[in-house]
């Protein structure tokens, strides 16, 4: 059931992440010049040399036990975040005497975790480990200047490890030289929709929307109870409402192909402007603190049972039934979904290797990363967090014993018929941080028209290339 399902899912990502890298050179168009006083300036980058390959300096480290480190964020209860704490425990102790992760907590969001590595990489002292999906722009300076290994010799030296890894993945990391600066997860994770099905009943819902008309239905028909419908927030690139309207701009051909390029310079389409109108009217049917509120808020608002749906992914499932944050027994009352038309959104993930650390840190690093795919740790990410593969097998005696909600994330995921990526991946960092963080709750607020949020995207994207220049 799960094995053909994730065929197809995979056959559509692919044909998205094919056409997002057909075009792609050796180094990204919009990154030339990145290495120059002004980024280094402003993302604290610095040059150096390049590391060496597997058989520089390889093999077992001797002596003195050998320190590897890595930041993860703490306090959101993510499922991804605690796995990789259990990985890293047990990491330890088959490798005591040898290796050793280091971990740092960093309580707060992912801002604080991107902003946090800024700051080391001015120093020249970023962690062995880092991810940086959501950061393009930072990414590509990063590689421009020698910062990042390149993993393609570690893993065509030992295919076993290559074949565990999520072949979209391997896809969409490789750049036109071979080169690839970041080892994929082995699964991914698609986001979708989590609803109440009791705020549901309360206004003669049935199930989960298929169309957008059927959508906005649901929507009033909860308003007419006195239900919040969605959980939105406008803070950290307005992730929850953007994951709506990037699904809408993703249901057609055109808007498809929009979402392939990578630093977008034209935001003035209709398709674009057919989004953004949809993020817009999200607001109402919302709460009353959503403007300017965060995401925890928001996710605060759907696990207190105030409001009927939240986008988000699988990773936001051992809130649901954590009692710090929901009521015994919420999970049984929750559903996921895909959004209307049934489209899901997803992007490969993974971890860079930096060259802050020295060689033997860096062979420690690829230790703990093939550790970290070992089969049984990407079987307990896909029953925990979603992260579902074509080549790990998700485990069928397991499937009985998941809490509702993640049956049917197993379910709705497999049987997807279009995935997109996500749109942080794509859109320049003056886009993501100023002009969101900024506008978007003046585009709420009517402060600002569609039209004229548009033309500040186009120039903010012109901001951005001439700041690389």
């Amino acid at each position: 059931m799960c094995k053909k399902g994730l065929a197809i899912m995979l056959g559509a990502a692919m044909m998205l992440s094919l056409a997002a890298c057909g075009g792609e050179k050796a180094k990204d168009p919009a990154a030339e010049g990145s290495g120059g006083a002004q980024n280094t300036a402003e993302q604290g980058e610095t040059a150096q040399e390049e590391p060496g390959t597997p058989e520089e300096g390889a093999g077992a480290p001797t002596g003195e036990e050998i320190k590897i480190p890595i930041i993860l964020t703490t306090g959101a209860n993510d499922a991804l975040d605690i796995q990789m704490r259990g990985i890293i425990e047990d990491f330890n102790k088959e490798y005591q005497g040898t290796y050793q992760m280091e971990p740092e907590y960093l309580a707060g969001s992912a801002d604080d975790y991107r902003s946090k590595l800024k700051m080391l990489n001015a120093s020249n002292s970023m962690p062995a480990l880092i991810t940086i999906a959501n950061e393009p722009a930072f990414y590509e300076l990063l590689v421009e200047n020698n910062r990042l290994v390149d993993v393609a010799p570690y893993l065509e030296e030992d295919p076993e490890w290559k074949g565990r890894l999520m072949p979209q993945g391997i896809l969409e990391f490789t750049r036109e030289d071979g080169s690839i600066y970041t080892i994929p997860d082995p699964g991914m994770s698609l986001t979708g929709f989590y609803y109440n099905k009791e705020l549901f009943a309360q206004a003669g819902i049935s199930e989960f929307p298929k169309t957008w008309e059927e959508f906005w239905a649901a929507c009033e028909a909860l308003k007419e109870q006195n239900i919040p419908a969605l959980s939105l927030h406008t803070t950290e690139t307005a992730w929850c409402p953007m994951l709506l309207a990037t699904s809408y701009l993703g249901g057609s051909e055109e808007g498809r192909r929009f979402m392939t390029q990578q630093f977008p310079d034209d935001f003035q389409t209709p398709e674009m402007k057919a989004a953004m109108e949809i993020l817009v009217k999200q607001f109402s049917y919302t709460t009353a603190d959503a403007v300017g509120g965060t995401y925890a808020l928001a996710a605060n608002n759907f696990f207190s049972g105030n409001t009927a749906m939240i986008a988000n992914g699988p990773w936001m499932m051992p809130s649901l039934k954590d009692e710090d944050y929901a009521q015994p027994g919420f999970e049984e009352k929750v559903g996921y979904a895909p959004f209307p038309g049934n489209v899901m959104i997803g992007s490969a993930g993974g971890w860079c290797v930096t060259t802050d650390q020295g060689e033997d840190i860096i062979e420690g690093a690829i230790t703990f990363m093939k550790f970290y795919s070992r089969k049984e740790y990407a079987q307990k990410r896909a029953v925990e967090s979603g992260d579902l593969s074509p080549v790990v097998e998700f485990p069928k005696e397991e499937y009985e014993k998941l809490m509702p909600p993640m049956k049917d994330c197993v379910d709705v995921s497999t049987a997807v018929d279009i995935v997109l990526p996500n749109y942080q991946t794509k859109w320049d960092p003056v886009i993501q941080n100023d002009v969101f963080g900024r506008e978007i709750p003046n585009l709420i607020s009517g402060s600002i028209t569609v039209e004229e949020f548009l033309k500040m995207l186009n120039d903010g994207a012109a901001q951005y290339k001439e700041d690389i220049q």
